[in-house]
């Protein structure tokens, strides 16, 4: 058996290093190119530098390339990880930038959908919180879903909630730390930054 691990600052996985783990520099390297930084949750993934690289792809798609507005993809996302605090601590700033109320805000953290959306978003969040209770769709949610997005949306918002469904998993999993908000705040800047498609223009300052 292995001596005890001494938990690392992002997990209680020790942290990974280019000296333990040379390949995963490699893999950090691409997630910073991607979202400016490496969270905590994706170092934590850093001792399987394969599947890093696999889950940061398509949370990279999910965050940057799928076809929801950004207020769309942000609802989604604190629907799923309204009871993480990790979860929550990333993603309520980033919704309220993205244009969601504090009173909206307020509502999802309390498990419902928020009063007084447009039929697009509403159908989402009920789609969303069924998706996510495991019950199954009841299908007047269906309907109302299918009747505001396109195949390919609607296939984006299953595909997104699944990502953050195994997100909090892990984050629970593996007991991913927050990091401090100075830190939090280089991801609230990277998300208001210019993109062309999925990518980020440079900053020309």
């Amino acid at each position: 058996m292995s001596a005890a691990w001494t938990h690392g600052s992002a997990s209680r996985m020790p942290d990974p290093t280019p000296e333990t783990t040379p390949e995963t520099a490699e893999v950090f390297a691409r997630v910073a190119v991607s979202r400016g930084w490496v969270s905590n949750l994706l170092k934590s993934l850093g001792h399987a530098p394969d599947a890093l690289a696999r889950f940061s792809a398509l949370g990279h798609y999910g965050r940057y390339g799928n076809a929801l507005s950004e207020r769309q993809r942000e609802l989604v996302i604190v629907i799923v990880g309204r009871g993480i605090a990790y979860a929550w601590a990333h993603h309520a700033p980033l919704a309220l930038d993205a244009g969601v109320t504090e009173a909206e805000l307020a509502a999802i953290n309390a498990g419902r959908t928020p009063e007084g959306l447009s039929p697009a978003d509403k159908a989402l969040c009920d789609f969303v919180f069924a998706q996510t209770s495991f019950a199954g769709i009841p299908d007047p949610v269906w309907v109302a879903l299918t009747a505001a997005f396109t195949p390919r949306q609607v296939t984006d918002i299953a595909m997104l909630a699944a990502y953050y469904l195994a997100a909090g998993s892990l984050i629970i999993g593996l007991g991913v730390q927050v990091e401090p908000p100075e830190v939090l705040a280089i991801e609230r800047a990277w998300q208001q930054r210019p993109r062309v498609g999925d990518q980020v223009v440079a900053d020309s300052r």
